[in-house]
C-alpha cells in the first residue's frame, strides 16, 4: 500500500467536508466546531473519524484542526498558501495596495508561532478574519502545510511570507513546493 502524499491526504479529507456543508449538516458542523477549543474537542472526534482523519492529540491533529477551521467558515478559494488569503484579509480597502498595519503584526504572530497549539490558535483568528470579510480559504493548501509544519515550518513561513509581502521571486515561482514532497 502507498502512502499518500500530504497534497493527496489534503485532497481525500477536505473532499470529505464538503458535503457536510453543502447538505448543510448543522450537527456535523457544530461538532466539527468544537474542535477548536480543547475544552470540547472530544465532541470533533467522532465526526473527524467517520470522515476518515486521524484524531490525533489534541492542537496537534490536522484533521481536527482543518474540520473545526472548515466547519467555522467553509468559503473555499484557489489561494495558492495562506500567505496569499492573509494579504486578501490585510489589504486596505481605503488606500489601494497597502496593508493594514495591525494585520501585518498579526501575520508576523501567524509566522511566529513556535508550537502545533500556537499555529492552531493564530489560525482561527484569519479564519475569523477570512469570515468576517468573505475571503475564502484554500483548506487542502492550508492542511498540506500544516501536515507538514513539523518537518518544514521554515519553509512554508517563508512560502506564506513571500506571498503576502509579494517577494518578486514568488511571483515568478511555480505553485510547487517542499511540502508537496513529504508523504509521512
Amino acid at each position: 500500500m502507498s502512502q499518500l502524499t500530504p497534497r493527496e491526504r489534503a485532497a481525500r479529507f477536505v473532499g470529505a467536508l464538503r458535503p457536510l456543508a453543502a447538505k448543510h449538516d448543522r450537527g456535523a458542523l457544530a461538532a466539527l466546531r468544537r474542535g477548536l477549543s480543547p475544552a470540547t474537542v472530544v465532541d470533533a472526534w467522532p465526526v473527524v473519524a467517520r470522515l476518515g482523519g486521524d484524531i490525533g492529540q489534541p492542537g496537534e491533529s490536522t484533521h481536527v484542526d482543518i474540520a473545526a477551521l472548515f466547519a467555522s467558515h467553509p468559503v473555499e478559494s484557489t489561494a495558492r498558501n495562506f500567505g496569499e488569503t492573509c494579504r486578501t484579509i490585510a489589504m486596505d480597502p481605503n488606500k489601494r495596495g497597502e496593508l493594514v498595519e495591525s494585520h501585518e503584526r498579526r501575520f508576523r504572530r501567524l509566522l511566529a508561532a513556535d508550537s502545533a497549539a500556537d499555529l492552531s490558535g493564530q489560525l482561527r483568528t484569519w479564519v475569523r478574519l477570512a469570515a468576517a470579510k468573505g475571503v475564502g480559504i484554500n483548506y487542502e493548501s492550508l492542511f498540506a502545510d500544516l501536515w507538514n509544519w513539523r518537518w518544514y515550518a521554515t519553509d512554508i513561513r517563508v512560502q506564506w511570507a513571500r506571498s503576502f509581502w509579494r517577494s518578486g521571486e514568488d511571483e515568478a515561482a511555480p505553485a510547487t513546493s517542499t511540502a508537496d514532497t513529504a508523504t509521512t
